[in-house]
């Protein structure tokens, strides 16, 4: 783990960050990845915020994740 990682949850809106890791069992990190949230894949957060859902872009898809999930998954802000 990234020491200047920091939970998803907390990205502002329009930016972009890789994945660093996955805070979960096995079923969450399978789960990820099958919506191609894999550790060094680069995201695209559409809305962030403290409240509702964030709003991912991974390739063309958007996702929603909510607030608890998106804590459990730790970035770094892409250059």
């Amino acid at each position: 783990m990234n020491p200047h990682s920091l939970p998803l949850a907390l990205t502002p809106t329009g930016t972009k960050v890789a994945v660093t890791a996955l805070i979960g069992g096995r079923e969450m990190q399978r789960r990820m990845t099958e919506l191609g949230i894999v550790v060094g894949h680069e995201l695209r957060v559409i809305r962030g915020g403290n409240c509702g859902p964030l709003v991912v872009a991974v390739g063309e898809t958007r996702l929603a994740l909510g607030q608890e999930l998106s804590r459990k998954i730790l970035v770094t802000i892409a250059p």
